[in-house]
């Protein structure tokens, strides 16, 4: 019986000692204290992704300047190419990525050498369906040396061709997954917009911008949007201005002229239809407020988009 005694802790020792050891040497990411005060963005941003392709440029090639209602990440696979991007020039080579906001100026043209291969990824990732996220943490135009990315790339182009099921949902996952690499192996080059009362600004602005985004097709008044956000009219408007720099009311036709410009490229639908789905009762006056946004009328933003790079 004392022999049985002696066996049976033994027995539980070995039981309940542990039978592994969990790896814990892995890197350390840079750090990050400036992107502390935005880390709920990420749990509350959409991405979509459009589509991609590759493109093996001519000498004569360039992109003339031009603005696109989504964003877009330029892989460059061989060559040079100068792009400017707004008040920015740069000069991209092999494994450079680069990041073009929403309606963001851009233009770009062949460097001296002989071959340039580039791929075009075009995407939306966006908080609360409305604000771009590369322009509100302010993501870097130019990320030099970025290899890790070309499988990545190589995959979105392969999901864009032959458009498997899914292919859309995986794509967003892909385009995240680039997204993240460069927020968390590069941080010092992302540069937030604002500051914390912009932040706290943005939190309460979100039930406003969630409610213009379902009912962009509706007639919708400054007087709803701030029953919607439980504030006066004035105190909205300073919410406004603070994060977005512009009107309640100037917001509302930007999204819907926004929505519009992705309604042309995306779709088939006649012209007409889309100004309704975008609020617009008058045609007319939908193809002067695009004209004055765009530069182009509806038609003619189609047809270029479907020349894109």
């Amino acid at each position: 019986m004392a022999e049985a005694d002696k066996v049976l802790p033994e027995t539980e020792r070995r039981m309940t000692a542990p039978t592994t050891v969990v790896r814990d040497d892995f890197s350390p990411y840079p750090p990050a204290a400036h992107l502390t005060e935005w880390g709920w963005v990420w749990e509350a941003l959409t991405v979509r992704f459009l589509h991609a392709r590759q493109h093996d440029c001519l000498p004569h090639w360039r992109i003339a300047p031009r603005r696109l209602p989504n964003a877009i990440l330029f892989f460059v696979h061989a060559g040079r190419a100068r792009w400017w991007v707004s008040d920015t020039s740069v000069v991209v080579q092999p494994n450079d990525v680069l990041l073009i906001p929403e309606n963001t100026l851009h233009a770009a043209e062949h460097m001296p050498e002989r071959q340039f291969c580039v791929s075009a990824v075009h995407f939306t990732v966006r908080l609360f369906e409305a604000v771009d996220v590369l322009a509100l943490l302010g993501f870097p135009v130019h990320v030099p040396t970025l290899p890790q990315v070309q499988g990545i790339v190589e995959e979105l182009l392969r999901l864009s061709a032959r458009q498997p099921m899914g292919w859309r949902k995986r794509g967003a996952m892909l385009v995240a997954e680039i997204i993240l690499r460069i927020a968390q192996e590069r941080p010092d080059l992302l540069q937030p917009m604002g500051s914390p009362l912009a932040i706290k600004a943005f939190k309460l602005l979100q039930p406003v911008l969630q409610f213009v985004e379902a009912h962009l097709s509706d007639k919708v008044r400054v007087t709803t949007m701030a029953q919607v956000a439980m504030c006066s009219e004035r105190h909205l408007r300073r919410l406004f201005h603070q994060t977005l720099g512009m009107t309640p009311k100037r917001w509302l036709l930007e999204r819907r002229l926004q929505r519009a410009a992705a309604l042309l490229v995306q779709t088939d639908l006649p012209i007409k239809t889309i100004a309704a789905h975008c609020g617009f009762d008058d045609v007319p006056h939908f193809h002067r407020a695009f004209r004055h946004r765009f530069g182009q009328s509806p038609t003619q933003y189609r047809r270029a988009a479907l020349k894109t790079l």
